[in-house]
């Protein structure tokens, strides 16, 4: 399909919403450290949702995810805090548009629901760059998700050769999609890296037959690491969180830049791993992932509706509930681990799957684990559920109630987990989540 005409069919994709990219700034930040995003929903049905998301997408805590409510009129305007110029997602009733945007930017989007599939448009700051890489992820990042590799424990030498094979098919697919529609140098090398980033998402849990093997994987040639191009490319920063986290001390050896900010950030931030101000290549960006760590949440708002529930081998349905206070109603004094989780996302599913035996660790305590699960598909969501023991699960099939979920947790990614304590407080700050080896101390210390 043609770039030319600017305004083109959108499938709505779930998993779009994840790529965003970074590009470099100087050491000193910019003059300016937020952006404007405004637009209009053009010709939505009455029983389309009443909320929209921006997601700023940064893999820090401190990631902005905004919802918003369109007026009368279907006109939203938000200030969206932004430290690198990357991408980020516009969503609304499934449908994403990514758009490219560097600070102080203001960027205007058209997302009109007359048709079906929608259609959306792009102007303002990088209005070109915008359309071309916003459509071409739309028509592009589907194919790179039906890829399929290995076991994570396949030998290396097996499991690199499948990854190598899947992104040398792809990228000819990719070259040949730029090359019929003229796309800029920049859009083209975007798209480019996230073909073997967002492959490489789903080897995020590889673990081959030993440590040297897992090191080895996400240091090959192929991610050429220290290339801070790559940085453009949001899937890269999780790339690195998986290395970091099981290899925290490769990033001593990084070169100071944006790669190596990035690993500071999927460090676990306590006190000793916090780096000094004048270690980070962009200070802005430090100011704002380490200024405040406190993150304080605020679900008063969040309104009633219908959600349905499986508990053991049952599921059933509740009307007129805010789904966190059900849940600390119907576990008052208990500590509830909470993990929101979607079904599309593979880590969630993944780490979920491997975590059997720590729940059932804990299955004859007071602990009680619950799975969130927003934005999800229903029947894919059934599929999964039996297979997960020892959790209570919540659906939550209102888009409008899952956009005010995400915004009052402040929930920058799929999964995050959160914990409320006996009396009821809830907090997402220092809370392991189900890879980390110090989630076990962590949940015996609230057993005391």
């Amino acid at each position: 399909m043609s770039l030319k005409n600017p305004i083109i069919s959108l499938k709505p994709i779930l998993f779009i919403a994840a790529f965003c990219s970074l590009t470099s700034v100087s050491a000193q930040g910019t003059a300016s450290d937020s952006i404007i995003v405004a637009g209009r929903i053009i010709s939505a049905p009455g029983n389309n949702p009443k909320t929209l998301t921006i997601n700023e997408c940064d893999y820090s805590e401190k990631s902005e995810r905004r919802i918003t409510e369109p007026d009368s009129e279907g006109r939203f305007h938000e200030k969206i805090p932004f430290s690198y110029g990357h991408t980020f997602s516009v969503n609304y009733n499934g449908v994403f548009v990514n758009a490219y945007a560097e600070p102080g930017d203001s960027i205007f989007m058209e997302i009109d629901m007359t048709g079906n599939p929608a259609t959306f448009r792009l102007s303002g700051d990088r209005a070109e760059i915008n359309e071309q890489y916003s459509h071409g992820a739309a028509n592009l990042m589907k194919m790179l998700y039906d890829v399929r590799l290995p076991a994570d424990t396949t030998a290396l030498s097996e499991y690199l050769a499948a990854f190598k094979r899947e992104t040398g098919r792809t990228k000819i697919a990719l070259e040949k999609y730029i090359s019929e529609n003229a796309l800029l140098p920049q859009v083209a090398d975007m798209l480019l890296r996230e073909n073997i980033f967002t492959i490489a998402n789903q080897a995020l849990l590889y673990r081959g037959r030993n440590k040297e093997e897992q090191l080895a994987f996400f240091t090959d040639s192929i991610f050429d690491l220290f290339n801070e191009k790559n940085a453009r490319v949001m899937i890269f920063p999780y790339h690195l969180g998986a290395l970091t986290i099981d290899f925290p001390d490769y990033v001593k050896n990084a070169p100071k830049g944006i790669v190596r900010d990035l690993m500071y950030v999927s460090l676990e931030k306590n006190d000793e791993s916090v780096p000094k101000r004048e270690d980070f290549y962009n200070t802005a960006y430090y100011d704002r992932i380490f200024g405040n760590r406190v993150t304080e949440l605020n679900l008063s708002g969040i309104s009633e509706g219908d959600i349905i529930i499986a508990e053991k081998d049952s599921t059933y349905n509740i009307t007129g509930v805010n789904p966190v206070d059900w849940m600390k109603k119907r576990f008052a004094g208990r500590p509830i681990y909470l993990d929101v989780s979607a079904t599309w996302c593979g880590p969630c599913r993944a780490s979920l799957a491997n975590s059997e035996t720590l729940r059932d660790y804990f299955k004859n305590t007071d602990i009680v684990f619950v799975v969130l699960w927003l934005k999800s598909d229903l029947d894919e969501w059934k599929k999964l559920i039996p297979d997960i023991n020892n959790a209570i699960h919540i659906f939550v099939p209102d888009e409008d109630m899952s956009n005010r979920l995400m915004g009052a947790l402040k929930l920058r990614g799929f999964p995050t987990c959160y914990m409320i304590s006996r009396d009821g407080a809830i907090t997402v700050d220092g809370v392991p989540h189900f890879h980390s080896p110090e989630l076990i101390d962590y949940l015996n210390g609230l057993l005391k």
